[in-house]
C-alpha cells in the first residue's frame, strides 16, 4: 500500500527535506489589505518579512478552503492508497477543520487526518517521522499510533522582542504587550501538545534570561532520553537564534550522552502574521522512535 503525506505551509520545513520523502504542503493565504498571497508560493519568508517592515498595517491569515483540500486529495490519490494528512493545531487554526470535512467528502477510509496540535517545525517533525515511519513500511494504522505517541515527547519553546503581533492576534492581551514594552519583558511561551493552544511559561526581563529558560526547560525536557531532534526557527533573530542554538547543544553534548539531529529554518509568512519578526523558537522531539 502506498501512503502519500501531506501537510500544510505552517510547518517550516525547507524544499530539499519536502523533496527528500515526497511530502506535500497546501499552502494557507496571507492578506495584505487586499492583497492575497499563497504561503510558501507567491510568498516566501524572506519577501514576508521584507513587506511586513514596509507595512503600516498588519496582515491577517485565512485557512485553506476545504474545496482545496478536495481537489488535492483527489489528485494525490491518482497516485496513492491512502493519505495521511497532517495540519496545525486545530486549537490555532481552521486548517485541521477544513482537511476533515474534505476527506469526509473524497474518501474517509483512505485519508486519515492528524491534529499536530502545534506548530512550525513541531508540525514538520512530526511530518518527517511519518515519512521515516512509511519508509520502514509501517501501517497506516501504527503510524497514527506512533505519531500520537510523539507528541507526548514533543515541547516547542518560543520567544518575542515585540509583542504587538500577538496582541492583535488576541494571544496576549493589550495591558500585557503594553508592559513587556516598556519593562523589556521577553515571555517564554510554548504550544502545548496537550490542547494545543499558547501556553505562557515565563516572563523574563532580558533576551539573555529567555534564552537560559529555554534551555533550561529543554534540558529537562530531555533528561533521560538517548535521541533527539532539535529544531531552530525564527522570524528575523538569526543571531540571537544562532547563540541560544550553539549554547543548547554544546550543554546537551557536555552533560548527555545523546543522539543530535538537528533542523533549520525561518518561519513560514502565516506564522511571521501572528507572532512577527522577533520571535524565535526552539522545538524538541525525542524518543527511541526517532532511530
Amino acid at each position: 500500500m502506498k501512503i502519500g503525506i501531506l501537510t500544510d505551509s505552517t510547518c517550516d520545513l525547507n524544499q530539499e527535506i519536502l523533496e527528500k520523502y515526497g511530502i506535500e504542503v497546501i499552502p494557507l493565504s496571507v492578506h495584505f489589505g487586499e492583497e492575497e498571497f499563497q504561503d510558501g508560493i507567491d510568498i516566501k519568508p524572506d519577501s514576508f518579512f521584507e513587506k511586513l517592515d514596509q507595512n503600516k498595517e498588519l496582515p491577517h491569515t485565512s485557512r485553506p478552503a476545504p474545496a482545496l483540500f478536495v481537489k488535492k486529495y483527489k489528485k494525490m490519490l491518482q497516485k496513492y492508497d491512502q493519505l495521511l494528512s497532517i495540519h496545525v493545531s486545530a486549537a490555532l487554526s481552521g486548517t485541521y477543520e477544513s482537511a476533515k470535512l474534505a476527506a469526509q467528502e473524497v474518501n474517509a477510509e483512505k485519508i486519515k487526518v492528524i491534529d499536530s496540535a502545534t506548530i512550525s517545525l513541531g508540525l514538520g517533525m512530526l511530518t518527517v517521522l511519518i515519512a521515516k515511519l512509511i519508509d520502514k513500511d509501517k501501517q497506516i494504522d501504527e503510524i497514527i499510533k506512533i505519531v500520537n505517541q510523539a507528541k507526548k515527547k514533543l515541547y516547542l519553546y518560543f520567544t518575542v522582542k515585540d509583542l504587538t503581533y500577538m496582541e492583535k492576534g488576541g494571544r496576549i492581551g493589550k495591558a500585557s504587550s503594553f508592559l513587556g514594552s516598556i519593562f523589556s519583558i521577553n515571555p517564554v511561551i510554548s504550544i502545548s501538545t496537550k490542547t494545543g493552544k499558547v501556553k505562557p511559561i515565563a516572563k523574563v526581563r532580558g533576551q539573555h534570561r529567555a534564552q537560559d529558560r529555554i534551555i533550561e526547560l529543554i534540558k529537562k525536557d530531555l533528561k533521560n532520553e538517548k535521541n533527539a531532534w532539535l529544531g531552530f526557527a525564527h522570524g528575523n533573530r538569526k543571531d540571537d537564534l544562532e547563540k541560544t542554538k550553539i549554547k543548547l547543544i554544546k550543554e546537551l553534548k557536555d552533560e548527555k550522552n545523546i543522539n543530535l539531529k538537528i533542523y533549520d529554518s525561518r518561519i513560514s509568512a502565516t506564522l511571521g502574521c501572528h507572532v512577527g519578526p522577533t520571535v524565535y523558537a526552539v522545538i524538541v522531539l525525542s524518543g527511541d522512535f526517532l532511530v
